[in-house]
């Protein structure tokens, strides 16, 4: 039982000595005028519960002043003594929004009565398997955050989670952000207000969150916020401090930086929009509506990002732009399962940070209902405006990323253009399919290792990205020679005309009349969408060579010869750079040690296509 209330009386030790006989005799006729008396009887009972008006319910819950607040003449404040009313109680999975001033502290406890449990509701029915194998990256943080649990007895582990949402503002020309919360931890009863003075904990907080996990807790637990002041910013801190029985409230995962396989994809952009998606994830993940995951975007350029780009209410609150329910889907894209978003609202020729996060919903105390945020994946819109990006095709499903357009073409009439033309081009191709024997005995097949259904996915994939050509800037450096020039005798689409150049410039009348610079890859996008003149990262070789391994030889399917056109109509895949720098639908664009490319999650796999296209 704590009594604070008494520390004042300190000062006056008869006045003290007096009211802590009172106390110890407390019985409704213990400080009465007379030992007969009753309690209406005492002419200064009213006083005393004017004075002090305590509630004494017990047991199981500490003394607590509700209006008496020490303040004597000459007496400075801080040697007074602090009202335990100073303290807030923290329940489990319950977070506690607050606001605090620069130079302020706050106090909070958990108390050991909350230990035995019960614990907190469980989390939304994802799809979390702790015994399936072949999970992925993301699936083990999810695993490895809500299974964290682990106490025997009487003891167990507390969790204690912060996420700063809010901040002090920075003055116009500054670029450093304001420092962060702190935090101090106590398991002692003798320091209920640690402090920075005194603690036997101190919590790191990075980017707007913190977390530590207190083993073996058989006690309360104290914790102390404070802010910081300086003079440098203006305005208050907010932030959710919660305590869990069960596992953090809250949680921040770092990013596998890795080519493929990670947590978060950036597979392409245009000027206003980027396309991003999960990595590989199971089955049971395409069931869920709506989709689970959420993608924040803000500029790399922005102040508040590194010191608050770890919490999920400070993305909330300050990001420029999330990726819009309508526009996240859970998507089967070449060959694995993910959900893919689209964050529109973007500047051009920007350089952001995507955020994806998992949020709890409204009932934010459940087990992790604080969510979790990942590290920021980086990626950069394009300049030229007559690359756009589609997705979601109703055919050519594995296609998301930016392809040649206009300044005027709806987005759905554009993804129905593309996706018709791809869908019309394979019914021949479907004709021929029909022509061979596939249903027979694997002795008269065509191949022993491949079947006609391996043929028309092959063929599918392969057409998809010769049909439907992914569009790079036309204004990016020429050093970037696996990039090709499109298009290049239309006007651009200001309506100005790119006009003739010497023998040996990219305008030149040579390139001007090539079939390879001077067109698109297919008549249908000159013909009908204009998009002027434009660069295309190819196809990858790979794709055709699939095709011709795939389909049966009466086909007679044939990739251009290296040297003979094969470069003009494909690109290719550098093993040793770990990279893509060709198109393959379902491919991630990834940037590091100065080189950019397409990466692709199943390496081992050779995926092709073919021919004069």
């Amino acid at each position: 039982m704590h009594l604070y209330f008494l520390q004042p009386f300190a000062i006056f030790p008869s006045a003290a000595l007096a009211c802590l006989c009172c106390f110890a005799l407390w019985r409704p006729s213990a400080c009465a005028a007379g030992g007969n008396t009753t309690i209406n009887q005492d002419h200064n009972h009213h006083r005393l519960l004017g004075l002090f008006d305590y509630d004494f319910t017990y047991p199981g819950q500490a003394l607590k002043a509700s209006n008496y607040e020490p303040d004597f003449a000459g007496v400075d404040r801080g040697i007074v003594g602090r009202a335990e009313e100073d303290v807030t109680p923290l329940t489990n999975n319950a977070p506690k929004p607050t606001n605090i001033s620069q130079g302020k502290i706050q106090y909070w406890s958990f108390s050991k009565d909350i230990l035995p449990g019960p614990p907190g509701r469980a989390p939304p029915s994802f799809p979390l398997n702790a015994s399936a194998t072949n999970q992925s990256r993301l699936e083990e943080d999810l695993l490895q955050w809500l299974t964290e649990s682990n106490h025997t007895g009487n003891t167990r582990s507390v969790w204690l989670t912060i996420s700063t949402c809010d901040q002090p503002s920075n003055p116009v020309g500054r670029t450093a952000a304001p420092p962060p919360l702190e935090v101090y931890i106590s398991r002692s009863p003798s320091n209920p207000m640690p402090d920075n003075q005194r603690s036997d904990k101190v919590v790191t907080v990075d980017g707007g969150y913190g977390n530590i996990t207190l083993l073996n807790v058989t006690g309360d637990i104290w914790v102390g916020v404070r802010a910081p002041e300086s003079t440098d910013f203006t305005g208050d801190y907010s932030y959710e401090l919660a305590a869990s029985i069960d596992a953090s409230y809250a949680t921040h995962f770092n990013l596998n930086n890795t080519p493929w396989g990670s947590q978060i994809e950036s597979w392409d952009t245009d000027p206003n929009s980027s396309i991003l998606a999960t990595g590989n994830i199971t089955n049971a993940w395409l069931a869920i509506t709506p989709p689970p995951f959420t993608i924040y975007a803000t500029k790399q350029a922005d102040l508040w990002t590194n010191s608050l780009s770890r919490s999920v209410c400070g993305l909330k609150k300050h990001a420029r732009t999330k990726s819009k329910s309508s526009d996240n889907s859970m998507v089967r894209i070449g060959g694995q399962r993910r959900q893919l978003f689209h964050v529109e609202g973007l500047d051009r020729s920007s350089s952001y940070h995507a955020f994806m996060t998992l949020e709890r919903g409204p009932l934010n105390t459940t087990l992790g209902g604080g969510g979790a945020v990942w590290s920021a994946r980086n990626f950069t819109t394009k300049s030229d405006e007559n690359c756009k990006i589609i997705h979601s095709l109703a055919f050519c499903t594995e296609v998301a990323y930016a392809v040649p357009s206009n300044l005027t073409t709806n987005m759905t009439v554009l993804s129905q253009t593309y996706d018709n033309y791809a869908r019309n081009a394979y019914q021949n191709f479907d004709k021929s399919i029909q022509q061979i024997p596939c249903e027979t005995t694997p002795s008269a097949r065509y191949s022993l290792a491949r079947n006609c259904s391996d043929c028309q996915k092959a063929y599918k994939t392969w057409l998809c990205a010769v049909t439907i050509p992914r569009c790079a800037d036309f204004s990016a450096p020429s050093t970037l020679t696996h990039l090709m020039p499109r298009s290049i005798r239309q006007n651009f689409l200001n309506g100005t005309a790119p006009g003739k150049r010497p023998k040996g410039s990219l305008f030149s009348t040579e390139n001007m009349t090539s079939k390879h610079y001077g067109v698109s890859r297919n008549p249908m996008i000159d013909d009908q969408i204009r998009p002027g003149p434009y660069k295309e990262l190819l196809p990858c070789k790979e794709l055709c060579y699939h095709l011709m391994q795939n389909c049966p030889a009466a086909l007679q399917f044939a990739c251009p010869p290296e040297g003979r056109g094969l470069n003009y109509s494909y690109g290719h895949y550098r093993r040793g750079d770990q990279e893509w720098k060709c198109n393959w639908p379902g491919g991630v664009l990834v940037s590091g040690a100065g080189k950019t490319g397409f990466a692709f999650g199943t390496i081992g796999l050779v995926l092709a296509a073919a021919l004069y296209v």
